[in-house]
């Protein structure tokens, strides 16, 4: 058996749909699922297994920084999401009177209402929004919008719109010599595509656990490079962001409540842990761990881009002979194809009907084929596809 027909095993959903959208939600791996079985079992017959979440907290942090090729576990905060991740980031910085921050237009909004957000309050004067040109935003644009007052660029490593993925290093490039911090959104590329914050000289990098990582609901990661952690005075903070936390008990094999925590002085714990305000939602942690450790086994990303690189080529080469335009930049893409349709939502219901799930978007359809999707599904749905076509005819 090759590793494509193991992986597949451990994915329950394919034996019954041909699952295309891994960019809304990855489908639940059964070890995922078997972990969080076995912890909640431990913990309904034995109690809560306290000490256990902590060495995988601590854990997932090693693996997560293997995926992106961070050089220490310390530089990861597990979090409850993207969201909550970006935003204990941001409060953790500090302003300069009248910056400005420079966001792409194909990032996930989640992260633009952050920065509008800072803007209400003050804290930034403008929030510059770049333009797209056919999917992707030109370097020259940002070369334009950034200036010696921008204090955070901020642009995910692939758009959740086109699937362009974007020219990391050569925008982190320009950033740092305005003197601005480079974050990204990498949502979208973490678990299918070759990370490394080092080479692409990302200050910061936020992702969760449910899409292409293949995990639950409730996890997340963020890394933050030596140099931007020096600089975080967290605003907010709690019993896990301090420097006598419960991880640095357990790493020191210290009993977790033999001393009293000491509430008459506050010191962030030195590490990323300081974005970590408050207990973890250690059961969602236990699935991801779980699922990045499948990921991992199977050489993820190297052979996974390659793989889904040919998965993607042929869907764009079926969709052309079909005459229907594919609105992702092709030669920049990830693992997400986006093509126009006049009625996404009766196609994708049709699709579904089928046992095909795909992701409608305004005057698009979204494709979003993972490792562990085959080239037999590809072509199922380019028939599924061309059945619906010739219905409408």
């Amino acid at each position: 058996m090759g590793w494509l027909e193991e992986l597949r095993n451990r994915i329950e959903i394919t034996r019954r749909k041909v699952y295309l959208d891994n960019a809304g939600a990855g489908p639940l791996t059964k070890d995922a699922a078997e972990a969080v079985n076995n912890f909640l079992n431990l913990w309904q017959e034995e109690g809560e297994p306290w000490e256990l979440a902590l060495d995988h907290i601590v854990e997932a942090k090693r693996v997560f920084a293997q995926l992106i090729s961070a050089s220490s576990w310390q530089n990861i905060a597990a979090v409850p999401s993207a969201t909550y991740g970006l935003n204990a980031l941001l409060s953790a910085m500090e302003f300069k009177p009248g910056s400005n921050v420079v966001i792409s237009p194909l990032n996930f909004p989640t992260g633009v209402f952050s920065f509008h957000a800072l803007k209400s309050r003050g804290l930034i004067r403008e929030v510059r929004i770049a333009k797209s040109v056919n999917g992707y935003v030109p370097l020259e644009d940002y070369e334009r919008l950034i200036d010696d007052n921008t204090a955070v660029v901020f642009v995910d490593y692939v758009s959740w719109i086109t699937g362009y993925k974007e020219r990391i290093r050569e925008i982190s490039e320009i950033a740092h010599a305005r003197g601005a911090v480079f974050i990204s959104d990498a949502f979208h590329a973490v678990g299918v595509l070759p990370i490394d914050v080092a080479r692409d000289d990302v200050d910061a990098l936020i992702t969760g656990s449910y899409k292409w990582l293949l995990g639950p609901h409730g996890a997340g990661f963020v890394y933050v490079n030596d140099e931007l952690l020096s600089r975080l005075k967290p605003s907010f903070s709690g019993w896990m962001g301090i420097d006598d936390n419960q991880v640095s008990r357990r790493l020191r094999n210290e009993k977790l409540f033999k001393r009293p925590i000491d509430i008459n002085t506050y010191i962030p714990a030195r590490d990323a842990a300081r974005l970590e305000w408050g207990t973890w939602p250690i059961i969602a942690f236990e699935g991801t761990l779980a699922s990045m450790k499948l990921l991992l086994k199977y050489e993820v990303p190297h052979r996974f881009e390659e793989h889904t690189n040919k998965l993607i080529g042929r869907l764009a080469n079926s969709l052309g002979d079909l005459g229907l335009k594919v609105t992702t930049p092709l030669g920049s893409h990830s693992s997400i194809l986006t093509f126009e349709y006049s009625n996404p939502y009766d196609l994708a219901e049709f699709l579904s009907r089928n046992n095909i799930v795909v992701s409608p978007r305004p005057g698009t359809i979204r494709i979003s084929p993972h490792g562990y999707n085959t080239t037999d599904e590809i072509d199922k749905f380019i028939e599924v596809l061309k059945t619906y076509i010739k219905s409408r005819a």
